[in-house]
Parts: structure tokens; sequence; C-alpha cells
């Protein structure tokens, strides 16, 4: 089990920093490329006086310092050197030579360019077309009238643009998705809705703007070493709608949530022309900083000069956080709306079911139970039409999920769909809206203060972790029973002592997924950390170790009324640790059993227990242990937290430790 699981650990080390989706879609050039323009049909260049004129009138009116130009051109200073740049990767963005870290070269270049009707550019375009949001601004900035501002026809983009359709914006948020590295933090991007009232205003026939890594996430760690250090292009894309539905709300069982956007028809328009300029475009993909959900909101920000909605993300840009920063701009939201997964509306049927009928639709779903049995279990015709519509919508789930060829997958539903046909129609399936949609719950950054004592001395640490959610944060907005932690920084002192680094967490990620009848879902986790010897008795005694730990799980969902939320769950606890201390032998593989209980009590209160226990290959000592900790959360952004722990090692004095602190989110 454990070599079976470690390659998964490996990719997952670093992968599992990625907040976006990975998967190159269709580009934005809808049509096939258009021959040159007629010499007739182009206009004649002005003389470089005209030319000059502009440009000069450009300067007096410092329009290159402007938020529309710097939106344009996506300048951003630099974090550490305040240098002023652009973050487009790509030549071809650029006029100018310089025009990457100078603004006003760039806006004298691209005036001049704009008189070239030479198609000279990406897809065969003229400057104009190519860059037509900014060309659409510069006429409307400079005042230029007909006769002297170049009328250059652009059919490429004239039919892109019509068959969108679009006059609604919005933002759609597909929630967290543990089992692909790429999504584990959720992922955005855009919906372009047609005019409602007529067929194209569906969101299924709309299109969705996607900037995404063009990457193979079957790289395994170089996947995640060139997402890290930007060697993956990004790129803007758009789909249909209907193809991020099957792949999100499908495929990965992930809920969607859609927030409408109130952006006017002349900002809409700056959103698309300016998407058309980035369509050629190769940005850098990082995973932290420059990925799918700030480039978003750099979009956004040209549709709409002054919102800034990229200044709060400098060091690293979660897909929620970019949602919650987009909701508390004061009337840039217009609605929410939730689209549940195939496996949402799955566990609200089971509900409805109860879990020995949910189970007889699993089992005739799986063809262990014949159609008939439904008759047999004494239910009424409405629970019989429910049971066969379920066990109908499972065939179609698991065809999806475990690739079924069609005819295979119909050769099941068939029989299922001619049985439900004979029964009274019944009620429809809807799944409630959650009270709490994904931005209403804590911040995703946190720091932590904790006093207490460990072996009989007192301590003290400060923790910091960028992202995101651990099992005992604030529940709402969150999935539960998912926990994703990311350089996770301890640094400790003891009450003689001096501050040392006591643990370091590249990634810690547990995946609780509860047992139910209809769906086989599987629980895991995974983490790394470096970390002080917990068994050292004094400071100077504990050095610092290296440890891999994780394996696959089964959780169980249990609960009622007056008793909260009850989740216990055990895991397979292997263990690859390095110790320096152990000269010989510094490497140690083992093995055992971790259990335990997670209780949300209420949503201000939660309670985890657990015990585990290890044994190593060699002659090595075993390993075991419990903690006990519990979260007080009187609001969403601060905990109090209080824990107790004992770890005992085979031929060592146990150690106790406990502590108290206080959590703030940010």
């Amino acid at each position: 089990m454990l070599q079976a699981l470690l390659p998964r650990m490996a990719r997952l080390m670093l992968a599992a920093a990625l907040v976006c989706h990975s998967t190159l879609t269709h580009s934005l050039d809808l049509d096939p490329p258009l021959s040159p323009n007629p010499a007739g049909d182009r206009v004649v260049v002005p003389s470089t006086h005209t030319i000059g004129q502009l440009q000069r009138l450009a300067r007096e009116r410092q329009l290159a310092t402007t938020p529309m130009w710097h939106a344009l051109l996506h300048y951003r200073r630099h974090p550490l050197t305040r240098q002023l740049r652009s973050l487009a990767d790509d030549p071809g963005f650029f006029l100018a030579q310089q025009g990457r870290t100078d603004p006003q070269a760039e806006l004298d270049a691209t005036i001049a360019a704009f008189f070239d009707a030479e198609p000279r550019h990406a897809l065969d375009q003229a400057a104009a077309c190519r860059f037509i949001a900014r060309e659409r601004w510069l006429r409307q900035e400079l005042g230029a009238s007909a006769h002297v501002w170049p009328q250059i026809p652009c059919e490429r983009f004239d039919t892109w643009r019509a068959g969108l359709r679009a006059d609604r914006v919005s933002m759609i948020f597909p929630s967290a998705y543990l089992n692909s590295p790429a999504s584990m933090y959720g992922h955005t991007f855009l919906r372009l809705d047609g005019p409602q009232g007529d067929g194209a205003g569906s969101p299924m026939l709309s299109y969705a703007i996607n900037y995404a890594a063009n990457g193979d996430q079957n790289e395994g760690l170089a996947f995640a070493f060139k997402g890290l250090v930007g060697l993956y292009p990004g790129a803007f894309t758009n789909a249909p709608y209907y193809l991020r539905i099957r792949e999100y709300n499908d495929l990965e069982n992930r809920d969607i949530w859609e927030y409408e956007l109130n952006l006017t028809p002349d900002e809409i328009e700056r959103l698309l022309t300016h998407t058309w300029e980035l369509g050629p475009t190769r940005f850098d993909y990082y995973f932290f900083d420059e990925n799918c959900s700030y480039h978003l909101l750099a979009l956004l920000d040209a549709a709409r000069p002054g919102w800034n909605l990229v200044d709060d993300f400098t060091w690293w840009a979660i897909p929620v956080d970019t949602i919650r920063a987009v909701m508390r701009t004061p009337g840039m939201l217009k609605a929410v709306r939730y689209r549940p997964a195939n496996s949402t509306e799955l566990r609200e049927r089971a509900h409805r079911l109860g879990p020995e009928n949910a189970r007889l639709a699993r089992d005739i779903a799986d063809g262990t139970q014949p159609l008939e049995a439904v008759q047999a279990a004494n239910l009424t015709p409405e629970q019989q039409a429910l049971a066969l519509e379920t066990a109908e919508r499972l065939v179609a789930y698991d065809a999806v999920r475990e690739g079924w060829s069609e005819p295979q997958a119909q050769a099941r539903r068939m029989p299922l769909l001619r049985a439900r046909a004979a029964l009274p129609a019944g009620e429809a399936v809807t799944v409630p809206t959650p009270k709490d949609d994904p931005t209403t719950g804590h911040a995703t950054a946190r720091i932590d203060v904790m006093a207490g004592r460990r072996a009989g001395s007192d301590f003290y640490t400060f923790t910091a972790r960028p992202a995101y959610h651990d099992l005992l944060d604030p529940p709402a907005g969150y999935q539960r029973g998912a926990a994703i932690q990311f350089f996770q920084t301890v640094l400790s002192r003891s009450a003689h002592g001096h501050v040392q680094l006591e643990r370091f967490t590249p990634v810690d990620i547990s995946s609780l997924s509860p047992h139910e009848p209809l769906l086989r879902a599987r629980s895991w986790r995974v983490g790394m950390h470096l970390r002080r010897d917990p068994f050292g008795q004094a400071d100077e005694r504990r050095r610092m170790g290296a440890e891999v730990r994780g394996g696959p799980g089964w959780a169980w969902q249990l609960g009622g009324d007056g008793i909260g939320d009850l989740m216990p769950y055990a895991f397979l606890d292997n263990h690859l640790q390095w110790d320096r201390r152990r000269a010989d032998q510094p490497w140690a593989l083992g093995s055992g059993l971790a259990a335990g209980l997670l209780w949300q009590a209420t949503p201000h209160l939660g309670v985890q227990l657990e015990g585990h226990g290890r044994a190593y290959l060699g002659d090595l000592p075993k390993e075991w242990g419990w903690s006990l900790q519990t979260r007080v959360h009187p609001h969403a952004d601060w905990s109090l937290n209080g824990q107790i722990q004992q770890q005992h090692r085979e031929r060592t004095r146990p150690v106790t430790t406990w502590g108290l602190g206080v959590m703030r989110h940010w």
C-alpha cells in the first residue's frame, strides 16, 4: 500500500499548490484566417506630422500614466524592486522595443502603428485590429476625427464579437476538488451571456473566457516545478459553457457558484475587446500569483479602470479570495446563483430515499438487484419512481466516472427509463441552495500565537500559514472534511531558549469523504514536514528531521439533533522519516493506523480527537500517541485554540504537550 501511495504523494507534494485548472481549450480565434485586405480597402497613411501631433497631444494629456493605459498593458510594479513592468511575456504584445517597461514609449509606438494597415501582427491583423481595445480608447481620448484617424476594417474581430452575442457577464467559481492537484483551491472564469428572453440567452449556450496554463499534469514533479517557477505558458481561451459544466459538474463533481457582475454595455465591450487582444498573448503562468484568478481580475480592471482589483494580491491569489474582492467592491455584484454537481444531487436523492432505499437504488444500478425489487420493497409509487430515477442517475454518473462506451451506458439506462415511465410523475428533486456560499467563509491566510508547556518546560509558538483551511477552521463556506495547508511555518521559543524553526509544512492535505449508500467516496491524506524531534528533552538535543506521511482511509457521517456533526475516521498511517541523529540508519520506513473523531458540535465549536500507532522496518522503536484539540470561533476570522497531546516511543520517556492560543485569519 505504501509503495502505491508514494508516487501519488510525490505528485501532490508541490502540484497541490496549484489554484487553477490547466487544460487548454479552444482558441479565441473562432473563424479561419482572413486574407489580407485588398489594396483598395486600405486607407492612405497620414503624414508623420499628423502622427506627431497625436503623440504630442497624448503626452500633454499624460495618457501613458492613466489607469486605463496601465490596465490595457498590464503594467504592475514589482513587489521588491518597485520597477514598473508589464506582466505580459509575449514580445508581440508590445509595439515599442522597450514597451514592456516604458508606458510612454509604448503609447507613442502604438499611435504610429495604428496608421499602418498592413497585417503584420498575430492572426494576420493590422495593429488597429490586433489591439482594438487600445485603438478605441485612444480614439476616444484623443478626440481624433474620422478624416484624421485611420479606418481599418477588422472583419475577423467583428465575426468573433457577433458570435458571442454577450450583454451580461458572470464570474464562475467551481468549488475546490481535492482529487485534482490543479483544482484544490477551486477555479474562476468568466461566462458571457446573451440577451435574456431569446434562445441565445440560455447559459448553456453561452461562452466562457478562461485563463489557464498550457501544461500536462502527468509530468508529475516536473509539472509542479514548472508551474511554481513560471515555465508554463498561460493563455486566454474560450469554449462553450456546456463543456465547462460537463468538466466541472459531471466529471469532477464540483458545485458551481455563479456571480453575475453589474457591468454596463460599454464596460462589457471594453472587456471583450481587451479579451481579443489577450487571445494570442503569452503570459508566464505562476501557480501562486499570476494564475487564472489574478488575470481575470486584471481583465475586469480593464473593463472598469479604477476598480484596481489586482492591488490586493501581491504574493498569491487564491480563487475564493479573488471572488471576495469582487463582492466587496461596491455596486459590482448583481446576483448569485448555485448549480449543484451531480454528486450533490445524488446525495439529496439519498437523503430523500433513506439509507435502505438508497442502497436498493445502488444495487439496481449495479445490476445486483432486478428492477422488480422496487415493487417488492413495499414502496409507494412515488418512492418507486424516485428509486428508479436515482438508479438511472447513478448509471449515468458511473458511466462518466469510469469511461463507459455510449452503447454500454445506454444498455444499462434504457430499462430503468422504461420502468420509470410506467409510474406516475413525481416531484422534481431540487437541491437546496446552501446557506453559506464560498465567499462567506473565513479568510485563507492565518497567523497563530500559543503558549503552553512541553515536557515540563514553558514554550511559546508563532505560526504563519498563507493558505488555506484545516479540519477545525470555521466550516462555513468550505467543504466539510477537506483540509489543505501550504507552507505553514512554526517558530518556537522555550522559556530559557532562543527562537528556532519548530516545524515547516510545504503541504498537508486531508480528504474525509464519508461512506454513503450511493457514492463510492474515498478518503485519503498526505503531508510533508520538516520538524524537530518531538522526543528530545531539551532544545539543544532536538534536531531537525523530515517526514512524509499519509495513506488511504475511511470516514463515516453521524450526527443528529442535539449532538452536532460527528465524523469518525481511520487511515493507514504510512510513514517515511529521515532523522540525522541516527547516523548509521537515518531513513526509516513504517506503517500503522491512525483513527479519530471529528466533531463539529456547533458552527462555533469544533473538536478533534485522534490516536495513532506505527511500527518501523528494522530494529527501530515503535511509536504511538494521541491528541485532543478544540477550537472556538467567536468570529469568522478569529479563533481560540486549545490542545493537548502525548507521544510515546519505545525506550524513550513520553512527552506531554499542552497549549492555549489565539488564531487570526486575514
